[in-house]
């Protein structure tokens, strides 16, 4: 079933989509540049859904190998609407893949600090024609509504970003094998799914460690937007206490491994089961940098949220919600 969808092709394809933002890094270091130019005090990284959890996965990557200019992910709204104080030595990081995201294009235009520096896949648009500096993302392909190529490009142009400004060696080589890590994660993820037997799920949690708590947000999102299923994404210690609060029997929890054994990871397992939900270690983010996480456990949530999907009678290229989402969140509306 997986292989009949465009989401599901456009997965198969990050490795040689990833390969080629990184590889081409066209912009690359010019927004390196700009961030990590002197008097920047802190990088204010901004964006929408899972664009915003592209700012979220480098900001919990900067807590993590040599330090840098402080991060702060921002959701686009809080922007755009005066919710937000900026302060002496800021610079904005604006990631949007089609770079006509309306919150951004308002919060450029009401007192974000200039210059600015773009994340985004259309150098033509508003925000990329705007910025001082822009690092483009490599979408080949996009058959479905649901970024899969855009999203895992956004976080390793982040990422790459983010190795430069900090000369961190080891996640520049990490970034350069993952390519190569995906193609075996892809594999592992459509033998998962199915594997795991008949999977009947009202709603969902999904939390994972560290840089993994980005990879929960954007596998929740993809529960939400493809399978049509509530879900929460949380950190493995909200996992643990918080979020289990609603499970019962008929609730997914997905567990995201990143990195090394993580017994905290194992004990909100342990927890979630205990209250009854169907628990889920997601496969491919064990061995990866953990840093990588958000895009090393893109592979399996994005195949589980498909299959759900497509039992569900749902149309996972094209979900009911598209032209309501466009109305309301392209700066064209």
């Amino acid at each position: 079933m997986l292989d009949e969808t465009g989401l599901w092709r456009d997965v198969t394809e990050l490795p040689s989509s990833l390969e080629a933002t990184f590889e081409d890094a066209t912009g690359v270091a010019d927004v390196a540049a700009l961030l990590g130019a002197e008097g920047v005090r802190r990088v204010v990284a901004s964006g929408n859904g899972a664009a915003y959890y592209v700012a979220v996965a480098l900001w919990l990557a900067s807590l993590e190998g040599p330090a840098g200019p402080d991060v702060v992910a921002v959701p686009s709204g809080l922007l755009a609407r005066g919710g937000f104080a900026w302060r002496r030595g800021d610079v904005l990081l604006a990631v949007s893949s089609s770079g006509e995201f309306r919150d951004l294009v308002e919060a450029v235009d009401t007192g974000a600090p200039r210059p600015y520096a773009a994340v985004t896949a259309n150098p033509r648009s508003t925000l990329g024609l705007r910025a001082e500096a822009r690092a483009l993302v490599s979408v080949p392909n996009q058959r479905a509504v649901t970024h899969t190529q855009a999203f895992c490009g956004a976080v390793v142009a982040a990422l790459g970003i983010w190795a430069q400004v900090t000369c961190d060696s080891a996640l520049d080589d990490a970034l350069r094998r993952l390519p190569d890590e995906l193609e075996r994660t892809i594999a592992g993820a459509r033998a998962w799914v199915d594997e795991l037997g008949a999977v009947d799920a009202d709603t969902a949690i999904v939390f994972g460690s560290g840089p993994a708590w980005a990879g929960a947000l954007e596998a929740a999102l993809l529960l939400k937007e493809v399978s049509g299923i509530p879900a929460e994404g949380v950190e493995t210690r909200e996992g643990a206490t918080s979020a289990m609060m609603s499970l019962r029997p008929g609730a997914l929890a997905v567990s995201l491994p990143a990195g090394a054994e993580d017994p905290l990871l194992t004990e909100a397992e342990a927890i979630c089961a205990g209250q009854g939900a169907r628990v889920l270690r997601a496969p491919g983010g064990e061995h990866a940098d953990r840093r990588l996480a958000a895009v090393s456990t893109f592979p399996p949530a994005a195949a589980l949220a498909v299959r759900l999907g497509i039992e569900r009678g749902l149309d996972v290229d094209r979900p009911a919600w598209t032209e309501a989402y466009y109305r309301v969140a392209r700066r064209s509306a």
